[in-house]
């Protein structure tokens, strides 16, 4: 048997850039956050866990890793032959 096809196989360029571009804004929040509230203990292990997450998703959405040198993280623009994908 196939893959089941997820709704992530579906997305056009324009939505996972969309997705990609939220979570970027998201991450940067929640990292804003564990400065500037000094984050101690368990809140500090669930922002950490959270940001793990939104790496995952994007890293799903834009079909590469996040490259942690690069300005947002390099998740951005999609891979050249994103919409041809099956």
């Amino acid at each position: 048997m196939g893959r089941r096809k997820s709704r992530f196989d579906r997305l056009s360029a324009r939505h996972a850039e969309a997705i990609i571009s939220d979570a970027l804004s998201l991450r940067r929040t929640v990292l804003s956050s564990q400065l500037h509230l000094k984050a101690h203990g368990e809140l500090f292990w669930q922002l950490c866990g959270l940001v793990e997450k939104l790496h995952e998703v994007m890293a799903s959405v834009a079909e590469k890793e996040p490259d942690f040198r690069m300005p947002d993280l390099g998740l951005l623009p999609l891979p050249e032959g994103y919409l041809t994908r099956k």
